[in-house]
């Protein structure tokens, strides 16, 4: 019951909803479509996913720490600053967007995409507000309508389902979810255009070091698959997401364990000794790997039969067996990259969590770049397993130098 209380269970069980809706709803598109066409449904969405990295370190990074001990007043303030920057922060992303769709030749996604990305990172915005006051019941429901939605339109319209029509209905999606929330939202709040350069500047102080942070993470993670695309290799980009989504399966207890943890932190950091700290991080590693762990042996030791479990027995992803027993490691690595990530965040530590992922970044830019031009999907895998490796290391490293922003032993016994 008190693991309950403590919003780890209803975090995971958010988590899940949003992961499993973003696995089958890939996974059923690379059924439906042609291999090339979700080749470019994939790298499409990589620059969402990519987007909206750099949204949450801007917008939802703040929100979250703030709102974790904000009155409830403050409260309504934040989710109301937070909500009208998002459309400013996606009006940036824009030209990269249409730049990078006009470079694979599909520039007629550009509105479809852009209307997705806008309505996606509003109701992020939402349901990371409710995470960090711990509202599980209130984000689970906000992201059944977006991740579940989605799904069951695309199973009932197999047949007629296009690209462009599945960002769409993202877009859809999300906006039906946060439609209800939005005129309490409002009520009262006709200072917020006013003050909106003050609160940039403000978010910006807080949110530069994570976003360059999240940055180097993001586009190291989808550097590889830009690299197929832009090769013209759109099938060999399909089977590369295709790996990753069965892999992916660690994805809602690391993003759930951030999720909790980063709030959690923020709360509890003024009382927290540095071996209170240990534990704290040692038993989120140590359940989110009894998580996993079952799933990866059996991924190791039957990859083939894997993907034809999952894409059918005649599926052309089955030829990359190796690769997918690459990538159970690389999502081994992100695991606890997101773990350590997490407890820097919590500690606003944002310049350790920037080193913490320049220099796998550079790795990947550099032998990863090679590795993907040289060796295609397998050259991909193994690039992204030496740059996660790289990462847990400097994680490591730079989580036991926060040492010094604990609580002493000895003021934590007088406290108490």
């Amino acid at each position: 019951m008190r693991k309950l209380r403590s919003g780890l269970v209803g975090g995971l069980t958010d988590q899940a909803v949003v992961s499993f809706g973003n696995f089958a709803l890939s996974v059923s598109m690379a059924r439906i479509l042609p291999v090339a066409d979700y080749g470019f449904y994939s790298v499409g969405m990589s620059f969402l996913l990519f987007f909206n990295t750099l949204h949450q370190a801007y917008i939802v990074y703040p929100l979250s720490v703030h709102t974790a001990s904000a009155p409830l007043p403050r409260y309504g303030h934040l989710f109301q600053w937070s909500v009208a920057l998002t459309p400013l922060c996606a009006l940036a992303f824009l030209p990269v967007l249409g730049a990078a769709l006009s470079s694979m030749g599909r520039l007629s996604l550009l509105a479809p995409a852009f209307l997705a990305l806008l309505a996606w990172q509003g109701q992020e915005v939402f349901r990371r507000g409710f995470l960090a006051r711990g509202h599980h019941a209130q984000a689970i429901l906000l992201d059944c309508v977006r991740y579940i939605g989605p799904l069951a339109v695309v199973l009932i319209f197999a047949g007629r389902i296009t690209v462009a029509g599945t960002f769409l209905l993202i877009a859809a999606m999300s906006v039906i979810g946060i439609l209800p929330l939005m005129p309490g939202l409002w009520r009262g709040a006709s200072w917020v255009l006013r003050g909106i350069p003050q609160e940039l500047t403000d978010h910006w102080r807080l949110a530069a070091p994570v976003i360059g942070a999240n940055l180097l993470a993001a586009f190291t993670t989808q550097w590889f698959l830009w690299l197929l695309a832009w090769q013209h290799m759109p099938e060999k980009a399909a089977s590369l997401v295709a790996l990753t989504n069965v892999v992916a399966i660690a994805s809602p207890v690391m993003l759930g364990a951030e999720n909790i943890l980063v709030p959690e932190l923020a709360r509890s950091r003024n009382r927290l000794t540095f071996a209170g700290l240990m534990r704290l991080v040692s038993r989120h590693c140590a359940i989110c790997i009894a998580l996993v762990a079952p799933f990866f042996l059996l991924i190791a030791l039957y990859p083939t039969e894997t993907l034809r479990l999952v894409y059918g027995r005649t599926t052309a992803f089955a030829m990359y067996p190796g690769a997918l027993v690459i990538l159970a490691g690389v999502y081994t690595c992100y695991l606890l990259s997101y773990i350590l990530g997490a407890t820097l965040r919590g500690y606003r530590a944002g310049a350790a969590t920037f080193r913490m992922q320049l220099y796998p970044a550079l790795l990947g830019i550099t032998l990863g770049s090679w590795l993907t031009i040289r060796f295609g999907v397998e050259g991909a895998a193994l690039a992204g397993l030496l740059a996660g490796l790289l990462r847990v290391g400097m994680g490591c490293f730079q989580v036991l130098r926060l040492r010094g922003e604990t609580v002493p032993a000895q003021t934590a016994l007088a406290v108490s």
